[in-house]
C-alpha cells in the first residue's frame, strides 16, 4: 500500500525517493508529513504499510529505473524480520542510504536504550547507516540534521553537482584516473565526462578542445586547461604554490591527519604556521571511503570529508598552505631550519615538523604496473567506485583501509573479493569491519592467497592468484583491483640528515642514537636528531598506524615545538 501526503503535481515523478516502511499507521503518516514538509520538491516521499508491500513497491521502482535515496524501516516490523527486509531492499537499491526507525524510549531520552543492543548489532554488521528516533518533539532538532547529512552524502556520489572543473578524457586512461583522483582527494568539485559520450563530444566541440591533448579541464570561467599537472591545476584554482619570504615559527611537511592536527594547534596557539603538501590534503587517510571509529562521528566519516574539515579549521586559524611542492632538502642555519622545495624555492622556519606519512606499497608485478589507472588502483576506491557497477572487483590487503574499500565497492560492483596473504583478518583489522564484511553477501574473503600476475591489453582483464601454502594458481576474471597492502615511507631525501631505521622510518625521542644527538639536554617528545625538527604520524618509527593516532601525535607534538621555541628565544635573549 502506498500513501502520499504531497499535493499532486508538486514533485517531479523522476525525483529521488525517500521510502518509509512502518506498520504503525499513525507513526507512518506523521513521518511522511514531516519528510514531505522539509524535503519536497527535491525528493518524493513514498510509504508502505507492510514489509511485503514495501518490497513489491521497491521492486517496481527498480524496474522503472527510479532512484531511491533513503530506505527508512521501523525496527518492529510485523510479518518479516527488519534485517531480512533491509537485505532484500539493499539488493534492489544498492546505493540507497538505510535508516532504522526506533520508537522513543519511555523515558523520552535521545538514545532509545530499550533497543540499544539491536541498534548496535545493526550498525556493527552494516545493515543500516544510521537510526532515527520517531516522535521527537521538533524534527529540526534531531531528525532533519541526520537525514540531511545522509542525503548530502548520497547526493555527492549519485547526483550531478556544482563543479568548478569539467574534466573530459578517456575513462580507462592512466592520466584521466590521476586527475580524477587528485581532484577528488583535494575535495575540488568536478565532473568527469568520457570523451566519446554525447556530453563529452559536445564539450570538446563547443570549447574547441584539441582532442590530441586529453584529458583537459574546462574551468568555471570557460577557459580550457591542458597538461593537467598538480601545479597547473593548483594555479588555475588560485591555490598558493609558493611560500612567502618570511620566517615561520613552524613549517609542517605534509597535510595528512598528523600535519593538519599540528597546523590547527600550532596556528590556534599563535605560531606562524606553514603547511607544505605535494599531492593532496588528507594523505593516505584521505582515500578512505568510510572511517567508522573516529571520535565524534557516530555514523562514520569519509577520509576526504575529515581532511577537508581539518583543512578549513587550520585555514581559519591562519595557517598558510603551499600545494604541489615537496621538500627535497633540509639544513640547519643557526636558529633557523632551511627547507629546499622541489620547485627551487626554500622555506625558513624556526621549527619543522615532518608529517610526510606513507604510501601504499607497490605490487611490483610488471603486467599490473603497466595497467595502473586502467584497472589497477592503489588505494583510490572512492573516485573509481561508481564506475564499477556490475563488475568483478578485487581488493588486496587485510587492514582497515582495505576493509573500508571493499565495503564501499560492494555498493556498486556485482562482486568484491578480498585477497589476504595471512590466515585471518583479526591481526590487522578492527572487529567492527570484520563483522560488516562477513555480513555483506557480495563480498568474499580469500585467505592465504596472493596475486602473482595479471593480464589485459588496454585495461585489466584478469588476475592470477596463488595459494601461498600449496602454490596452486588460478586465473580469475577481474575488471579492477584495488591494492592496499601496507605502506612504506618515502624518506630517501632525509638520508644522512635525519636518523632513520633500516626501513626508512624516522627515529625520534628515545629511539634516536645518542651519539647523533648534539646537545646536552634530553630530546623532546617527537624530536629527531636535528634539534628543532620533529616527526609525527605514520612516517615516525613506532607510531600507531591509525588516523586518531596520527591526529593525537600532531596535536601533542606542538607542545614540544613551544618548548623548543622558548629555549631558542631564551638563548637569543641571553646573547643579547
Amino acid at each position: 500500500m502506498v500513501e502520499h501526503n504531497q499535493p499532486p503535481g508538486t514533485v517531479a515523478e523522476d525525483s529521488p525517493i525517500l521510502f518509509v516502511v512502518d506498520t504503525d499507521q499513525e507513526a507512518r503518516l506523521a513521518l511522511e508529513s514531516v519528510l514531505a514538509r522539509r524535503f519536497t520538491p527535491d525528493y518524493r516521499v513514498v510509504t508502505a504499510d507492510s514489509p511485503q508491500s514495501g518490497l513489491e513497491i521497491l521492486s517496481d521502482l527498480a524496474q522503472q529505473g527510479n532512484e531511491v535515496a533513503l530506505v527508512a524501516v521501523d525496527l518492529g516490523l510485523a510479518g518479516m524480520e527488519t534485517v531480512e527486509f533491509l537485505d532484500r531492499a539493499r539488493a534492489l537499491h544498492r546505493r540507497a542510504v538505510r535508516a532504522l526507525l526506533v520508537t522513543m524510549d519511555r523515558r523520552g531520552t535521545r538514545i532509545p536504550f530499550w533497543a540499544l543492543e539491536r541498534i548496535q548489532r545493526a550498525i556493527a554488521l552494516g545493515w543500516i547507516d544510521f537510526w532515527v528516533v520517531k516522535g521527537w518533539m521538533a524534527p529540526e532538532e534531531l531528525m532533519y540534521p541526520q537525514i540531511q547529512e545522509a542525503l548530502s552524502a548520497w547526493t555527492r556520489v549519485n547526483r550531478p553537482r556544482h563543479a568548478v572543473m569539467r574534466v573530459v578524457g578517456e575513462r580507462w586512461s592512466t592520466r584521466s584516473h590521476e586527475v580524477r583522483d587528485m581532484l577528488s582527494r583535494n575535495t575540488v568539485p568536478f565532473r568527469f565526462y568520457e570523451a566519446d559520450s554525447e556530453e563529452g563530444r559536445r564539450l570538446l566541440r563547443d570549447y574547441g578542445v584539441d582532442v590530441g591533448r586529453l584529458p583537459v579541464a574546462i574551468l568555471y570561467d570557460g577557459s580550457v586547461l591542458y597538461d593537467l599537472s598538480p601545479e597547473r591545476i593548483a594555479t588555475a584554482l588560485g591555490v598558493t604554490t609558493q611560500p612567502t619570504t618570511q620566517v615561520y615559527d613552524l613549517a609542517i611537511l605534509g597535510a595528512g591527519p598528523a600535519g593538519l592536527a599540528a597546523a590547527v594547534y600550532g596556528a590556534s596557539e599563535g605560531l606562524r604556521t606553514l603547511v607544505i603538501e605535494r599531492q593532496a590534503i588528507g594523505g593516505q587517510a584521505g582515500t578512505s571511503s568510510m572511517i567508522r571509529n573516529y571520535l565524534g562521528f557516530p555514523w562514520g566519516v569519509t577520509g576526504s570529508e575529515l581532511a577537508f574539515r581539518a583543512w578549513q579549521q587550520a585555514l581559519l586559524f591562519g595557517t598558510e598552505f603551499v600545494f604541489a611542492q615537496r621538500a627535497v632538502g633540509l639544513t640547519a642555519q643557526g636558529t633557523e631550519r632551511i627547507i629546499t622545495l622541489s620547485g627551487g624555492g626554500e622555506v625558513r622556519a624556526r621549527a619543522v615538523m615532518i608529517a610526510a606519512g606513507v604510501e601504499y606499497r607497490r605490487l611490483g608485478i610488471p603486467a599490473l604496473e603497466r595497467l595502473v589507472g586502467v584497472g589497477v588502483f592503489y588505494g583510490a576506491a572512492g573516485v573509481e567506485a561508481p564506475a564499477m557497477v556490475g563488475q568483478q572487483v578485487y581488493v588486496i590487503g587485510g587492514a582497515n583501509s582495505a576493509g573500508q574499500a571493499a565495503l564501499h565497492l560492494a555498493k556498486f560492483a556485482a562482486h568484491v573479493t578480498m585477497i589476504i596473504r595471512g590466515e585471518s583478518l583479526a591481526a590487522s583489522m578492527s572487529d567492527y569491519l570484520i563483522a560488516q564484511l562477513q555480513a555483506i553477501p557480495n563480498i568474499d574473503i580469500r585467505l592465504r592467497t596472493r596475486v602473482v600476475d595479471g593480464r589485459g591489453e588496454e585495461r585489466l582483464e584478469a588476475l592470477t592468484v596463488e595459494n601461498v601454502e600449496t602454490g596452486q594458481r588460478e586465473e580469475v576474471a577481474a575488471s579492477a583491483v584495488f591494492v592496499l597492502i601496507g605502506a612504506e615511507p618515502h624518506t630517501e631525501w632525509l638520508q644522512g640528515i635525519i636518523g632513520l631505521d633500516e626501513r626508512g622510518y624516522i627515529l625520534t625521542g628515545r629511539d634516536v642514537i645518542q651519539q647523533s644527538w648534539p646537545l646536552e639536554r634530553p630530546l623532546l617528545p617527537f624530536e629527531t636528531n636535528m634539534p628543532g625538527v620533529f616527526t609525527v604520524g605514520d612516517a615516525r618509527y613506532g607510531s600507531v598506524k591509525r588516523v586518531a593516532g596520527a591526529v593525537g601525535e600532531g596535536s601533542v607534538a606542538v607542545g614540544s615545538v613551544h618548548q623548543y621555541l622558548a629555549e631558542i628565544a631564551a638563548q637569543i635573549a641571553k646573547r643579547a
